[in-house]
């Protein structure tokens, strides 16, 4: 989540840059290239924080791995258990 949080972060540094621009064109054509350039930036960047917001506490994980762990190795030697069964002798 890190990645997006700094992505976002990133884009607003966009967002501020072209709306500066924006306002120091001169040029009526390089506005309006600009405000449809935020408009863009901006709706990515509410998309961005949706999935952040959607994304589950870092403390939902906390614990887990060594839990996960340890079910893999049980299942992993339940299998060996199970090959060492079926082999035929």
């Amino acid at each position: 989540m890190k990645d997006m949080q700094a992505h976002l972060e990133l884009l607003r540094g966009q967002i501020a840059e072209c709306q500066r621009m924006q306002q120091a064109a001169k040029s009526e054509l390089k506005r309006d290239a600009l405000a449809r350039l935020l408009v863009r930036y901006s709706a990515i960047a509410v998309e961005l924080e949706e999935a952040i917001a959607k994304m589950p506490a870092r403390e939902t994980f906390k614990g887990r791995t060594k839990e996960v762990r340890q079910l893999a190795k049980r299942a992993a030697d339940d299998l060996l258990v199970l090959a060492k069964k079926l082999r035929p002798d």
